[in-house]
């Protein structure tokens, strides 16, 4: 209901914009340290009870989505920054195979935060999240996708027990 077209949006807020939501939700991971790219600027553009927006982030160079790098094995450096995004309470409403680039260093980062949010992230939602990328890598892949996505999966699982297990926790 909100979208009214491919570019138009409800108006409810300057504080309300998805611009400024996606800005601030950036600007909260990248002060974290989270693999994101840096957030520059974000605006709106009213027009009556509708409003256009636009935000600006760092560019990150020589990259490719992990839709196109699922031959090289990287699935523990994926599955380490989704589960970094997801302790800092943090829901990606997008995780696909296209939101997730890896760089010439091998580098991981997490793009396209637009209806992401600042939340609880209790097991089942961590779960949720991971099988929505789990689907995008069948639909771009099929079998090799799910392979990748098994190996993946085993590699975050393994980093949140090692978290629960860890002094302090």
């Amino acid at each position: 209901m909100a979208k009214l077209s491919a570019d138009r949006y409800v108006w409810t807020g300057a504080r309300r914009t998805r611009s400024f939501a996606e800005f601030e939700l950036l600007r909260f991971m990248a002060a974290r340290d989270l693999p994101v790219p840096r957030p520059l600027a974000a605006a709106y553009w009213r027009s009556g009870a509708t409003y256009r927006a636009a935000i600006i982030v760092e560019r990150i160079a020589n990259v490719q989505t992990l839709a196109h790098m699922l031959g090289v094995p990287h699935h523990e450096s994926v599955a380490a920054a989704i589960f970094a995004m997801h302790e800092a309470g943090v829901w990606h409403a997008d995780l696909n195979a296209y939101n997730i680039l890896l760089d010439t260093q091998g580098s991981v980062w997490l793009i396209d935060f637009d209806k992401g949010k600042r939340r609880n992230m209790p097991p089942n939602r961590r779960r949720d999240n991971l099988l929505r990328l789990r689907r995008s890598l069948i639909k771009v892949a099929g079998s090799p996708g799910l392979e990748y996505w098994n190996r993946l999966d085993m590699a975050y699982w393994r980093l949140a027990r090692r978290d629960i297990t860890a002094p302090g926790k």
